[in-house]
């Protein structure tokens, strides 16, 4: 969708006034001790695909801070594990930015063939970096999250080369289709994984088929990627890609303006936020410690991801610059014009 020049601002709606029925149990105290370890790890690979102009934004968005919002409670190496999650999803997501959707869908065949064959070794940085998280943190989950996770990640990886082929074709998807793409493009399944490695727990998996927990378990998932899609949208729309945004999404297949679409997003979140903590009240309800103890503590954290999420994004300069707190108390947003504040990898 092209920038819309007869419109220069958009209003947020206060995301942080609905999500403010999950307790906020502040930022995880092991951030400053973990974060120079997790970018030194990614810096190994950042530094053969990355130029400095690009390091530096990285530096500036502070990607690992989001972990010690959304995983308050995550021990030293839980922590870990997040903020390396992270760093990968965002050089990834980076990456497959700038490339077409064949070569994205060769990353993904790199990524899947380095999480299931131990003896796979094709020398490049994504196969590197896949041997070395797997190894560092999900060989040490339960067997059940390890399988989620691989199986998890590597959907993630295999969807993200469509999205590309989609972005070639400037293909914009209606609403229920968008939903369910993102679901796998967002990533938040491989870190919703992680959320069970940190709390100590491997549920099975007809917990995970359970209509109830199922029902909490999209609604917060959605409204992760909901919380992101709109923040992001300035910047992926001035980089031509905001044809892959539940915003442009929401504006084509109703046609309405883009205020109109934002303020439909925020009920929606409202919405969303009642089915999670409904999935969470029916949980809590029942006998088996399975649900009413164990699945009830990961909805508690799927929580603590949705509103850890929504803060982030204002401390970060990631969406909005250096104009983040500013544009937290304004919700005021001026539309950048396409590509005049895009940034290549390699700068």
């Amino acid at each position: 969708m092209s920038w819309p020049l007869h419109q220069t601002t958009f209003r947020l709606p206060r995301l942080e006034d609905t999500f403010s029925v999950f307790p906020d149990n502040g930022l995880n105290p092991n951030f400053s001790k973990i974060r120079p370890e997790s970018r030194a790890w990614i810096n190994q690979y950042t530094d053969s695909v990355c130029g400095p102009k690009m390091r530096a934004f990285m530096d500036n968005c502070n990607f690992e801070l989001s972990n010690s919002y959304c995983f308050p409670y995550a021990g030293e190496a839980g922590l870990r594990a997040t903020m390396d999650l992270t760093n990968i999803l965002w050089l990834y997501d980076e990456f497959t930015d700038t490339v077409s959707g064949t070569e994205a869908s060769d990353a993904a065949l790199i990524v899947a063939r380095a999480l299931q064959d131990p003896d796979f070794d094709d020398g490049t940085w994504i196969c590197r970096m896949m041997k070395s998280f797997k190894h560092n943190h999900i060989d040490r989950a339960g067997p059940n999250v390890a399988r989620r996770f691989v199986d998890n990640f590597c959907t993630y990886v295999e969807i993200v080369g469509t999205e590309a082929t989609l972005r070639e074709r400037n293909e914009v998807l209606d609403i229920p289709s968008y939903i369910a793409f993102r679901r796998e493009t967002s990533a938040v399944r491989t870190c919703f994984d992680l959320v069970e490695y940190c709390v100590g727990l491997d549920l099975p998996q007809h917990v995970h088929e359970d209509p109830i927990f199922l029902s909490g378990y999209n609604a917060a998932m959605d409204l992760v990627f909901w919380a992101n899609d709109l923040f992001s949208y300035n910047m992926e729309q001035s980089k031509g890609h905001g044809g892959a945004n539940v915003v442009t999404v929401i504006m084509k297949s109703k046609g309405v303006d883009l205020q109109t679409a934002i303020d439909f997003l925020s009920g929606y979140c409202e919405a969303l936020t009642a089915q999670l903590q409904e999935a969470r009240r029916i949980l809590a309800s029942r006998h088996d410690p399975v649900y009413c103890k164990d699945a009830v503590r990961v909805i508690d954290a799927f929580g603590d991801w949705v509103r850890g999420n929504d803060q982030w994004s204002f401390a970060t300069e990631r969406y909005f610059g250096k104009e983040n707190h500013i544009v937290k108390k304004s919700r005021i947003v001026t539309l950048r014009a396409p590509f005049s504040d895009s940034l290549a990898l390699t700068e």
